[in-house]
């Protein structure tokens, strides 16, 4: 009786220990989510949240991956929060729109209404808006533009590049690519809003502060990119820029540290050392030195008060175009443009009205035909910021703007889009998926295609035919991927390049991704339109049920990964990187023939084996588990001292995996 009272205390004092573990974790993890540490903040929310599943924990994960712009984890964690008892609309509307970043526009529609019910007279006024959205996307992505677009991996890096403009014979692009190996690597993209500076990198992202970057394109690729000008790139975050047409004028965004607040406000709440708002600044080129002058603020910053960036000429060099969330716009961030005076200096800031809304507008750029070309999220357009084009009426009065399409606007962040002189052609920034970091830099071309890809997506099961799985078509020749919904009947197309090799995936929520490789069109001189059928999985995702892995063998008393082995635990390992956000147990059994302390000790080894094969293959150690169960799961009647027959026998002789988290 003592002893079993003994073990009841300390039971009950190690469960207090790890509750009290899981609330300073938890608290810890909040105050990093505060300090827009959002990296340091998940790992802390995952240690809390394996502690105890908390509706905090889960939230903080979802919210955090929110502001990572990491939407597929983002999705996940949603998902179980708004299974939560105690969850809030709003989870409901991030869980929405975590879908719609994901390209699944039914599903988020779905959420967003099941959002409107909760919140009731709380709604978003943009929900409307946000809900037509859903449909007129899908039909988008149905009826792709025709732009080709590559992704460049020796111009891309790891970090954000993006904002590139043609300058002479390259492009001038800003970049927070890691020069010192010093700095740490954390992901996303934002200006500073931490009033604790540090020099060397960002206290948001932990990478280094944003500069000007230049690089020239030599045959296929560019050559590395080097910072563009010392007298440019100031201490903190700089660019994005843009030039005039003759390229002696640059005006580029840019933020400091103000130390002497002071003298731009009496606000002693403002009166503090940091720097946080956007200012654009101008530079003019020495022609005989080469060299750029010491920028000058541009007239109407006021970088205690509201924001001014992405500033951009037309091609008189009249006017000046920018973005701002000065006092007495529409919406977020509007466009505005100020006329150039007879003295050189700019007149007022003008509100392009008719063209802004009550979302963010913002990257201004025009074509050789006088066409304005903005970034947008209050359109209602494929999600995030998308790309809007106003055709030119006069004096700066402008038609109805018009979304590109798809693929130019994705369900991610577009914007940034120019157009080189021969107006088919240029660069795009986007941190649309299948990229190679945080934001991208595209080169597009208008063109003509003349192969087609159709297929169906069914249920591997049962072959039916599934609505609304959403295909991914990757080109292996230009590293870029477009998306397209199935229709009722499982049915999907594509438009494909010539001379070019795929692969396509097909996801849908409760489902494992997938894929089908090697679709090509290489050899071909004429129009043709190649098939595709994809079978997903299994009918839908359970967790802790196992799922076999063929052909997974080893040799007697040993757990070592032989050769013929490697293609499945590989198939494994695509699966993962299809999921990513799929978390699992590897487990190897045995018969029941031997001791049986002894297959419990062989089968752990077996797995860990098979663990360690697939974490050298890429998978994150923090995503798959060993596990070896020995004899003590049989999946016959095949236990201790039966009479079974070989084949029996190998039947529990198997490698599995199971579904922790999805």
């Amino acid at each position: 009786m003592i002893r079993r009272f003994t073990y009841l205390i300390i039971s009950f004092l190690l469960l207090g220990c790890q509750y009290v573990f899981a609330q300073a974790t938890l608290r810890e993890a909040q105050r990093q989510a505060e300090l827009l540490n959002f990296n340091d903040a998940i790992n802390l929310y995952e240690k809390a949240f394996d502690k105890r599943e908390t509706l905090m924990a889960a939230r903080g994960l979802a919210d955090s991956y929110r502001q990572l712009h990491n939407y597929p984890f983002a999705e996940s964690w949603y998902a179980k929060v708004v299974q939560m008892e105690g969850h809030e609309p709003m989870d409901l509307f991030y869980y929405a729109e975590a879908l719609q970043n994901n390209s699944k526009y039914h599903e988020s529609k779905q959420w967003y209404l099941k959002y409107k019910e909760e919140a009731g007279e709380e709604v978003l006024s943009n929900l409307e808006q946000l809900i037509s959205a859903c449909d007129s996307a899908g039909y988008r992505m149905q009826h792709p533009v025709n732009f080709v677009f590559k992704l460049d991996t020796s111009l891309n890096t790891l970090q954000s590049d993006w904002g590139a403009f043609p300058y002479k014979n390259g492009i001038v692009f800003t970049s927070d690519r890691i020069i010192n190996q010093k700095a740490s690597k954390k992901p996303i993209l934002f200006f500073d809003a931490n009033n604790t500076l540090k020099k060397d990198v960002s206290g948001w992202t932990g990478l280094p502060y944003l500069k000007l970057f230049y690089s020239e394109r030599k045959g296929e690729k560019w050559d590395e990119p080097q910072v563009f000008s010392n007298t440019l790139n100031g201490s903190f975050h700089n660019g994005p820029a843009s030039f005039s047409k003759d390229g002696k004028e640059v005006y580029f965004t840019r933020t400091r540290e103000i130390k002497n607040s002071k003298a731009y406000t009496h606000d002693k709440r403002k009166q503090k050392d940091y720097t946080i708002r956007l200012e654009v600044y101008s530079s003019k080129l020495d022609e005989q030195t080469s060299n750029w002058s010491e920028p000058q603020p541009f007239a109407y910053n006021a970088p205690l008060d509201y924001s001014v960036s992405d500033a951009c000429l037309s091609a008189d060099s009249k006017y000046l175009y920018f973005a701002s969330d000065m006092p007495g716009g529409e919406g977020m961030s509007d466009l505005y443009y100020c006329k150039r005076q007879s003295d050189g200096s700019w007149g007022k800031p003008v509100n392009l009205k008719g063209l802004n809304t009550a979302g963010t507008e913002r990257f201004p750029s025009f074509d050789n035909e006088n066409n304005l070309y903005f970034a947008s999220t209050g359109f209602g357009g494929m999600g995030g910021l998308d790309i809007y084009r106003a055709g030119y009426l006069d004096e700066n009065k402008w038609a109805k703007a018009q979304n590109i399409g798809y693929p130019v606007n994705t369900p991610q962040d577009d914007f940034n889009i120019v157009f080189a002189a021969d107006g088919k052609s240029g660069y795009l920034s986007s941190n649309r998926d299948g990229g190679k970091g945080m934001d991208d830099i595209y080169q597009f071309t208008k063109k003509e295609l003349m192969f087609k890809l159709e297929g169906t997506v069914v249920n591997k099961k049962t072959g039916v035919p599934l609505n609304n799985a959403i295909v991914t078509l990757y080109n292996k020749k230009t590293n870029t991927n477009i998306k397209a919904p199935t229709d009722a009947k499982g049915a999907f197309a594509f438009n494909l390049e010539e001379n070019s090799e795929y692969t396509v995936t097909a996801e849908k929520t409760n489902f494992i991704t997938s894929r089908k490789d090697s679709l090509s069109t290489i050899g071909y001189t004429e129009s043709k339109t190649l098939h595709a059928k994809l079978s997903l999985g299994i009918d839908s995702i359970e967790l802790y049920k196992g799922i076999r892995l063929d052909n997974i063998y080893y040799d007697f008393n040993k757990w070592n990964i032989r050769a013929d082995a490697g293609p499945e635990l590989d198939k494994l390992v695509q699966v993962m990187t299809d999921n990513p956000t799929m978390i699992i147990e590897l487990s190897s059994h045995t018969d029941s023939r031997g001791a049986d302390s002894y297959n419990l000790q062989l089968s752990q080894k077996r797995a860990e084996a098979a663990v360690n094969y697939i974490i050298s293959k890429g998978i994150d150690t923090k995503r798959i588990t060993a596990k070896g169960y020995g004899e003590t799961k049989p999946v016959n009647n095949c236990g201790n001292g039966t009479n079974c027959s070989e084949t029996e026998f190998q039947l529990n002789r198997r490698t599995e995996f199971a579904i922790l988290r999805y």
